[in-house]
């Protein structure tokens, strides 16, 4: 059950109360000269549902109320929604006040309403009329976090504000305004009705799991590189032996232990006439060669790494080919079980003369492809158990690279810093100073609670995850709803009469656009050209959308509001005063834009209002039918001229 809209109320001043009404389940236009308020009633329908700013423009509307209401029916029942206008010097309004009222016909004053209730909330209660799950969380592109669905996003595909339904660029109500086209990606799937909660839920779910890995290894890295220890205490001893607080470098074999129990203990010398040596620079160049042969050795352990794994992959995609050809030869067992031919055709009976070699050929086919078979079996084990340990052995080749760097990282800015001192004492004195605080972080990092590698059961995790939403088949279904979408959406094309659509035409949710599929390749609406094809597509997508929302009775309110459709046919200065005579085509390009309104409201699955706001006044007896209200003659707009005048 979703809602659409009674009345749209202004309140003035002094209980003034300015009511426009709309029918219900029809198309419903305001026609009129400029500056008349017919795109204010866009506004004040987005502000009253919830918009987080106040869209209501600059001018008379504004100066001339003190709030707004709208008057939305669902069914039997009638709901109220207010909101005050801004007070002085604020942006928005926060309070609002929505209730159930008797009829749609009651509209209360506005010193009856009580503003009880804030944006959010109220939101919510919109969004609750309209069936919209709001437990439900949906991944949004580029955001840390999920986006509950709400009324806000639901109108992406209500409102066609003047500057979006002849924008070449944006389709979708507010697409042009930062982080929307994520927003609208993200919840386009649930409002076609493709989504379901445990789908949702899982890609949460894995999309937290990838950001946990990632900031896990991350951890585990920089624990490892920066309090690792082994690299920098051997660093940190070479610079000991070069500036003489040692008299030779120690063994190489020193595990972290006794690496840092030695330089504990250079910390008790007195630096006072310490004799100098020159070991550091042969250290860096037996550094810098063991990196090189490191570097080289990983390099082959890559190439060897690859391999394997284009070999498993190459087993899995031969195994899939061989039992789908066993599978084919197992026929043979028509031929009976036992070690030659049966006497005759195991179809009719009928005897099967020279059947024996072609038996004898099948039968030694099948053979062979057993034998294939179990060869691959038995060959699989064995290269995932070389995978496994050839990722050891990158693993600890790695170790040891990253130990290499942290050494000739300590030893190179060492080296920069003895440089600048001359005498022995102020260099021993350095490197004691440099070895108290490696020592400082060796503490530190024990008082640390130590991490946890779950790296491992994480990826089990995602794996698991990654199985669930492939077999829930979630983005299967997308595509089939859209495939019955884009044939409906092509048909409306054709019945527009716009260009390139003698090919198919498309809703491309990627990049928010339509897209016709011709012979020359893919052209979105931004490469199409022309206002008509602009406004046209546009129309056709929004009314099929629509209907597909009514069929499949999604959560999206039933009213689809258009302002200014036939802009691309008035020059951009036309006041709405009958001046300007349209060319017989481009009046009946207008007039068929209005007939595919017409036909998709008259159809009886599809329980839609439409509400435009024209400069436009066809002479069509349809038209003049759907007109509710005619703003040209002095005194008729949105606002009354006795409002103004009293300003």
């Amino acid at each position: 059950m979703s809602f659409q809209i009674r009345h749209v109320v202004v309140y003035g001043r002094e209980d003034r109360v300015r009511k426009v009404s709309f029918e219900l389940g029809q198309l419903n236009i305001i026609t009129g000269s400029s500056r008349r308020g017919k795109s204010a009633i866009v506004t004040i329908i987005d502000y009253c549902l919830g918009s987080s700013g106040y869209p209501v423009k600059a001018g008379v509307a504004r100066d001339s109320s003190v709030g707004f209401g709208l008057m939305v029916v669902i069914g039997e029942r009638a709901l109220f929604i207010a909101r005050p206008a801004p007070e002085r010097l604020h942006k928005t309004a926060d309070r609002m006040h929505v209730s159930v009222v008797s009829g749609p016909e009651v509209i209360p004053g506005f010193d009856e309403l009580e503003f009880n209730t804030n944006v959010d909330t109220a939101r919510r209660i919109i969004g609750d009329l309209c069936g919209i799950d709001r437990s439900l969380r949906l991944p949004m592109p580029g955001s840390a976090g999920p986006i509950p669905p709400s009324i806000r996003h639901a109108l992406f595909f209500v409102i066609q504000e003047q500057n979006e339904i002849a924008n070449q660029d944006v389709l979708f109500h507010t697409q042009g305004e930062e982080h929307r086209p994520n927003a609208i990606r993200a919840v386009i799937p649930y409002f076609l009705g493709a989504v379901n909660t445990e789908y949702a839920a899982l890609t949460i779910r894995l999309r937290a799991l990838k950001r946990e890995l990632i900031a896990l290894r991350r951890e585990l890295e920089e624990r490892s590189t920066v309090l690792g220890a082994t690299g920098q205490a051997r660093a940190l001893l070479a610079e000991a032996a070069a500036v003489g607080l040692l008299d030779e470098l120690p063994s190489q074999d020193l595990d972290e232990a006794q690496a840092v129990e030695v330089l504990r203990s250079l910390q008790l010398i007195d630096v006072r006439s310490v004799p100098q040596s020159n070991v550091q620079g042969d250290r860096l160049t037996e550094l810098h060669q063991e990196r090189e042969q490191l570097r080289a050795r990983l390099a082959g352990l890559n190439v060897q790494l690859t391999r394997l794994r284009r070999a498993a992959s190459e087993n899995s995609d031969f195994a899939s080919e061989v039992s789908e050809q066993r599978a084919r030869l197992a026929s043979l067992r028509l031929f009976g079980e036992g070690d030659g031919p049966p006497p005759g055709c195991p179809v009719c009976g009928n005897d099967a003369p020279g059947s024996e070699g072609s038996w004898a050929d099948m039968r030694r086919e099948l053979m062979r492809i057993d034998g294939e078979i179990v060869a691959i079996r038995t060959d699989t084990p064995k290269i995932d158990q070389m995978v496994a340990l050839l990722g050891e052995e990158i693993q600890e080749v790695t170790g040891l690279l990253r130990a290499n760097k942290a050494e000739i990282d300590e030893l190179e800015a060492g080296s920069q810093a003895l440089a600048r001192l001359r005498e022995a004492e102020s260099r021993a004195a350095l490197v004691q100073g440099r070895i108290g605080f490696y020592l400082e972080m060796i503490d530190r990092r024990e008082q640390q609670p130590p991490i946890e590698d779950r790296t491992a059961e994480i990826q089990n995790e995602i794996a698991d995850i990654e199985a669930r939403l492939e077999e829930n088949g979630n983005d299967d279904l997308l595509a089939s709803f859209l495939a019955r979408i884009n044939q409906n959406l092509w048909a409306k094309a054709q019945r527009l009469q716009l260009e390139h659509s003698s090919s198919p035409i498309r809703l491309d949710l990627r990049r928010l656009t339509v897209v016709a599929d011709t012979s020359n390749g893919a052209v979105p609406l931004y490469d199409m050209g022309s206002g008509e094809n602009y406004v046209g597509y546009h129309v056709a997508t929004f009314l099929t959308l629509h209907e597909w929302f009514a069929m499949e009775r999604r959560p999206v309110p039933r009213v689809l509001i258009l302002d200014q459709p036939s802009q691309v046919w008035f020059p951009a200065d036309y006041a709405g005063d009958g001046s300007h005579v349209l060319p017989d085509d481009d009046r009946e390009a207008l007039v068929r834009i209005y007939q595919a309104i017409l036909e998709t409201i008259a159809r009886p699955e599809v329980d839609l209002q439409v509400i435009v706001m024209e400069h436009a006044d066809l002479e069509e007896r349809w038209f003049s039918n759907a007109v509710r209200y005619r703003w040209r003659a002095d005194g008729e707009a949105l606002i009354p001229a006795d409002w103004i005048a009293e300003n």
